[in-house]
């Protein structure tokens, strides 16, 4: 059986540090964009998300930790140090993320989030109006929570090889925790497979890419803003179930990709998909395999052998460190060290 010993990434293949944490800036009015400027540049590549709440502290979550923001950029702990948002800052940040129409995407608006250009997105709370026990519209935000989209191309390259087999991609899962890195791997595994590598016997694949909350691919306006592959049709927006299906009739994958899977329904769908004679590429929230055969609808799929490969992430060495992986949950372990992501390995 193949172990995959320790690897290294090159440090050419590391995001280069700051370029996305411009980008999203653009977003911000011009108060806050002076103040988010000037946080320090050795770790604004480690910033995830920048969360605002009315009467509350400016906020950035960190690949291992969140902190606060002081007006000169500086991260602080203490609450009476930081910058606290006013009502008329998000004011000001909801007409700019909405062109100045915030009513006009009230469609939108029910979902919790809107994905912005670049593949950022802003997610929000407040009043919710809601019919016949549906959310319809929400008023007075008094949340916004922009995540900020990465791509850290060259992490699945070390696990590419343990997920073919005779030319075949394997069927396979990917637990974590939230804020691990599951989604980035996951988008950097179908990349792969879909530009395709001669180290792992393939010319590239056709995948099918059901993204359901414009995560993985980061669309805006129907438009990938993040790089998928050349050989990926996706759909954005759809329900896993409807998607999926929609995608075996119409695409002919070769494998199908999604988010999140862990419901019922959910394995119906994907058993579906292994019957019809195409592999899979999805995520589950677990901390571990102990917890993930805990939810019934991961013990049927994890028990029943569907799963040929299962990836375990952690941010134990930061968002993204490839714990475990295994050929099933009872199958021994196929990785000789946990990876670090963008990094060296232990």
């Amino acid at each position: 059986m193949t172990i995959l010993k320790g690897y290294s990434l090159d440090s050419t293949n590391k995001q280069t540090s700051g370029s996305k944490w411009q980008e999203i800036l653009q977003f911000f009015p011009t108060d806050l964009r002076q103040i988010l400027a000037r946080f320090p540049v050795n770790i604004q590549n480690s910033a995830i998300e920048i969360r605002l709440r009315i009467n509350q502290p400016l906020e950035i979550n960190l690949d291992a930790k969140s902190v606060f923001i002081a007006t000169d950029g500086r991260p602080v702990n203490e609450i009476s140090q930081a910058v606290l948002i006013s009502p008329e800052m998000i004011k000001k940040l909801l007409q700019s993320i909405s062109a100045g129409s915030w009513y006009a995407l009230e469609e939108e608006s029910v979902q919790g989030y809107l994905t912005l250009p670049g593949g950022h997105r802003v997610g929000f709370t407040g009043h919710a109006l809601q019919e016949n026990g549906r959310i319809r519209f929400i008023r007075n935000i008094g949340s916004l929570n922009f995540r900020i989209a990465k791509t850290l191309k060259g992490i699945a390259t070390p696990v590419m090889p343990l997920l073919w087999k005779e030319g075949r991609f394997l069927k396979t899962l990917i637990i974590s925790p939230p804020a691990a890195g599951k989604t980035t791997l996951l988008r950097e595994i179908i990349r792969e497979v879909s530009y395709g590598n001669p180290r792992y016997n393939s010319a590239g694949i056709h995948v099918g890419l059901v993204d359901e909350r414009s995560e993985i691919a980061g669309s805006y306006q129907g438009i990938p803003q993040l790089d998928v592959g050349p050989r990926t049709d996706l759909l954005d927006g759809a329900s896993k179930k409807e998607g999926i299906y929609l995608l075996l009739r119409a695409m002919n994958p070769d494998l199908i990709a999604t988010d999140e899977i862990g419901t019922d329904d959910d394995v119906r769908t994907i058993a579906d998909v292994i019957n019809a004679g195409v592999s899979f590429l999805a995520t589950a929230h677990a901390r571990n395999i102990t917890e993930a055969i805990l939810r019934p609808g991961l013990k049927r799929i994890l028990e029943n052998g569907s799963v040929e490969r299962l990836i375990t992430l952690s941010n134990r060495m930061g968002s993204g460190t490839i714990e475990s992986i295994k050929a099933g949950i009872s199958e021994s372990e196929l990785l000789a060290a946990a990876i670090r992501p963008g990094g060296t390995d232990d």
